[in-house]
């Protein structure tokens, strides 16, 4: 008997694994129906749409096509950021409802549709208008409710596009003043009330008759001698590249007075390399903000004070420190005077060969272009407050074998430390006394044995 119950125990376990093996092969599930709850509430090209009017909790303006550009209406001066407004046309173009929350309804309060947060016109091409009202948030912050002024419904539509519908007119704006690249800025100027006018000018590729030519960059004003490359280019031209703006404070303001911009304490002008001119006005500055206005813009804008700091570039730090440094290639010869007497080098150059002479005397190349670099390689140390009017008590005279003009460099007491480097009559900068002793002393040993080899 209790074999029988076992055996009808294993076959009643084999009939359920049967039946689930069975359910397992056979059985699949049911494919769900994707329902698309996706709602047009309105389509058209981007092209089609010439106007655009919002006014909104944040202000009230309109946009119009002119060709391929966007425009504000009754204040076209106004500059536009013209792939926002693009953008904003796109979204309009385009409007579909995240659900239909109820039609025919009785109470557009309750939706913030009855005092709507951004009310939308848009004018199509053919001359039709469309209007739609953007409302509260949903409960959840992720959505707005949205009707269109021909349908008696309200929707709700994606957050995003309830935002770029009701955004201010700032947010549309292009806020770059100016686009220049530094390597392509080819002159500036630079005035204040309080500092020294500071002209500077790029020499160009045509440096013929220049001396010093490791400069490319003439500051004109207020010394006429070459710029320093790194310090132009990292002090005054990297910074105006940079200059951006924070936002636009007054488009057409009537009192400049108020900003400091009716009388400016700097006005700043540079010249791209396609000859075109941006002159920078700069007012007041308030808590390390700085107003500022363009030549041919009205609008007043704000920037951070810090990438103005060029302004205040002293123009010793832009100039070239070097005495004199002319490449040996030009040079004939050299002459030299001190009241120890004259010292005479010369460069003589006999089809591809050169000779090497000092005080008539034969000299070795390497210790001749060892003596030129203790004298080419003297740096100037400061602006000379008064100008040198004692005899000078050494100096030396470049002859040049290129046609350019003979130059002149005479050292005159200023004081017991330093020297006033007078070049060709004219004494801006000066020099200690130290560094001048030291090259004559190295020259004077060279004369003294000029065939001894240098390393």
């Amino acid at each position: 008997m209790k074999l029988y119950k076992n055996a009808i125990i294993l076959l009643l376990v084999l009939a359920v694994l049967g039946g689930a093996y069975y359910f397992v092969l056979k059985w699949e599930p049911k494919k769900e129906t994707v329902k698309n709850d996706t709602v047009s509430i309105f389509k058209t090209e981007k092209e089609n749409i010439s106007e655009i009017s919002i006014d909104s909790i944040n202000g009230k303006y309109v946009f119009y096509r002119e060709g391929e550009e966007w425009k504000v209406k009754d204040n076209s001066s106004i500059k536009l950021n013209q792939s926002k407004v693009d953008t904003l046309a796109y979204d309009i173009a385009t409007i579909n409802a995240e659900q239909v929350v109820e039609e025919n309804p009785q109470d557009l309060a309750q939706y913030g549709l009855d005092s709507p947060t951004s009310t939308v016109e848009v004018k199509l091409t053919d001359g039709s208008i469309k209007k739609f009202f953007i409302g509260n948030k949903t409960p959840t912050k992720t959505a707005y409710y949205f009707k269109d002024n021909d349908v008696n419904t309200v929707y709700t539509v994606y957050s995003g596009k309830g935002e770029s519908l009701s955004s201010s007119l700032d947010s549309y704006r292009d806020k770059s003043m100016f686009s220049v690249n530094a390597e392509d800025i080819t002159s500036f100027t630079i005035e204040g009330k309080n500092r020294q006018k500071l002209v500077v000018t790029a020499k160009g590729e045509n440096k013929e008759g220049q001396i010093g030519t490791l400069s490319a960059w003439n500051v004109i004003e207020p010394y006429n001698i070459n710029g320093d490359n790194e310090n132009i280019n990292k002090l005054v031209l990297n910074k105006i590249s940079q200059i951006s703006a924070q936002d636009v404070v007054e488009d057409n303001p009537a009192d400049l007075g108020k900003y400091g911009l009716d009388s400016p304490a700097y006005t700043v002008q540079f010249t791209h390399k396609d000859n075109q001119t941006v002159k920078l006005f700069i007012g007041n500055t308030e808590n390390d903000v700085t107003y500022v206005r363009l030549d041919n813009n009205p609008a007043v804008f704000s920037v951070s004070s810090s990438s103005l700091d060029f302004k205040d570039v002293k123009p010793f730090q832009l100039i070239e420190k070097y005495v004199l440094i002319p490449n040996i290639e030009t040079v004939s010869k050299i002459v030299m005077n001190s009241k120890e007497g004259q010292i005479t080098m010369e460069i003589i150059k006999n089809g591809d060969n050169y000779e090497y002479k000092v005080n008539d005397k034969t000299a070795d190349e390497s210790a001749f272009k060892k003596a030129y670099q203790e004298i080419i390689v003297l740096k100037v140390d400061g602006i000379a407050e008064q100008q040198a009017k004692a005899d000078s008590e050494l100096s030396y005279t470049f002859y040049f074998n290129n046609g350019n003009p003979e130059t002149k460099i005479e050292f005159v007491s200023m004081e017991d430390r330093n020297y006033v480097v007078v070049k060709n009559g004219e004494g801006n900068f000066y020099i200690r006394k130290k560094k001048v002793e030291q090259m004559f002393e190295s020259i004077k040993a060279f004369a003294e044995n000029p065939t001894e080899k240098k390393e």
